[in-house]
């Protein structure tokens, strides 16, 4: 896969390693996977990973690393933000050290690139950046490149387990509320300079508080069963929340609840909060009772234009009306957005609200 996307939280994706399986339920109805089973025949980049069947696609289970595409955050000149393995997971069990090293390796000669890690496996993510041979290994790992590129011998690498890079963000899938106990302890506990969620595809409500509550003693009786004193003193926290309903084929509904509370927990906690896309809220047709607009309705969707927190435009097939007070959108269109297949609008406005924030390096 190139490195031209249209996901809106990133300007590229690298894709160095292809092929993967699923582990829960966020996998259900997983894009990438739909995506290598259409390039899945001979002689295409997914032959052997993924299989087309009457039921849809499948991942095989097969992962491979594709060596060729292992420098190419190295020959892109201009600064990005790069989604690292957006048709994979990095710490796919199938993968020994030694590959991921090449990969990691590869980010940390590159500190002109912002990379994204995103993983479903988090606890092999904290065992590989606390492994104590690391360091060594990541070196080793480096010296491939800078044998066929003289010039990165200039560029010093750190240890990934005690002094992580600031341009290489770690993060964690978490689709519910199952998947956020299991997954965000760990990632608290791995060596990062940006720990984030993905919250996407948001198939049910997630609570933050025991990972987002602050206090000023690691014994504050007030803190959540499991809560991490290290998150208490503010040492390791999350930096990033992004969000989104599921969208495609078999599509799960979001609540538009569920993602209040995910930005609202953000902004009292401080962690910026992206809200990638969501189901636009329904208006109504042309004609039915809300919307009755004189004798010759049109009968198509209602949608609306946000303009701010409290205005919006109004329109179907017949007619655009004015902007009129008070939006009474809860997930609308507006400057910046896309409205994609399905109803879906990829960076909505929640509340007349677009919330689109990026974080900033907290070690």
């Amino acid at each position: 896969m190139g490195d031209a996307t249209t996901i809106s939280w990133t300007d590229a994706t690298w894709n160095p390693i292809r092929g993967c399986s699923r582990v829960s339920e966020g996998c259900r109805n997983c894009y990438a996977e739909r995506v290598a089973a259409r390039f899945s025949d001979a002689g295409q980049a997914y032959e052997g990973l993924a299989d087309r069947t009457r039921k849809g696609s499948k991942w095989t289970g097969v992962v491979r690393l594709i060596p060729e595409h292992l420098a190419d955050p190295l020959r892109w000149k201009r600064p990005r933000r790069i989604f690292v393995n957006s048709m994979s997971d990095l710490f796919h069990e199938e993968l020994d050290d030694e590959q991921i090293d090449l990969v990691f390796a590869a980010m940390l000669l590159a500190p002109h690139h912002t990379f994204q890690v995103l993983t479903k496996r988090a606890a092999r993510m904290r065992a590989y950046l606390e492994n104590d041979d690391l360091y060594e290994r990541v070196l080793h790992a480096a010296d491939r490149f800078r044998r066929e590129r003289p010039e990165l011998n200039q560029v010093g690498i750190s240890n990934p387990a005690t002094s992580p890079a600031r341009w290489i963000w770690l993060g964690v899938s978490v689709e519910n509320q199952a998947a956020a106990d299991e997954r965000i302890p760990e990632l608290l506990r791995t060596p990062a300079a940006v720990r984030f969620l993905s919250c996407e595809p948001l198939i049910g409500p997630v609570d933050l508080e025991r990972w987002t509550h602050r206090c000023s003693s690691c014994v504050c009786s007030s803190c959540p069963p499991g809560f991490d004193a290290d998150t208490a003193m503010g040492q390791r926290r999350l930096s990033w929340v992004i969000a989104g309903c599921e969208s495609g084929p078999g599509a799960r509904a979001c609540s538009v609840e569920w993602l209040r509370s995910l930005r609202d927990q953000c902004s009292s906690a401080g962690v910026a909060f992206f809200l990638k896309q969501a189901q636009e809220t329904a208006l109504g047709e042309c004609g039915d009772p809300e919307n009755p607009n004189g004798d010759t309705p049109c009968g198509q969707r209602v949608t609306a234009y946000i303009v701010s927190p409290s205005t919006a435009s109004y329109s179907c097939g017949c007619t655009v009306e004015g902007p009129e007070d008070g939006v009474g959108v809860p997930l609308g269109a507006g400057e910046g957005s896309k409205r994609k297949g399905g109803g879906v609008i990829e960076l909505p406005y929640l509340d007349g609200v677009q919330h689109a924030a990026f974080p900033g390096a907290r070690l």
